[in-house]
């Protein structure tokens, strides 16, 4: 099946572009969001960075995420960030 988005026809198994999102960093402390498409987390070359976060489907539940290296995008869905030592993070629609 393919999936009609953003002026454009993709495949099933395409990668869908993120169109908007928003910029968190730890000290901002916790906050919520509608249920996201992935998240880019930014260590800012640092290593063993750690993030706290709510999965969409598990609400109320704190995933804490341990040795967090690089920059990279994280294709998960989550509805809360609460914290962290990572540099910052960019939730993605």
């Amino acid at each position: 099946m393919d999936v009609r988005a953003f002026g454009s026809i993709y495949g099933q198994m395409a990668s869908l572009p993120y169109t908007s999102g928003f910029k968190w960093i730890p000290s901002d402390g916790r906050v919520n969001f509608p249920s996201c498409r992935a998240l880019f987390i930014q260590n800012g070359g640092g290593s063993n960075k750690t993030l706290a976060l709510e999965f969409s489907d598990a609400p109320g539940q704190v995933c804490q995420n341990d040795h967090l290296n690089g920059d990279f995008i994280c294709p998960i869905s989550a509805t809360a960030l609460i914290s962290g030592n990572v540099t910052n993070v960019m939730v993605l629609y």
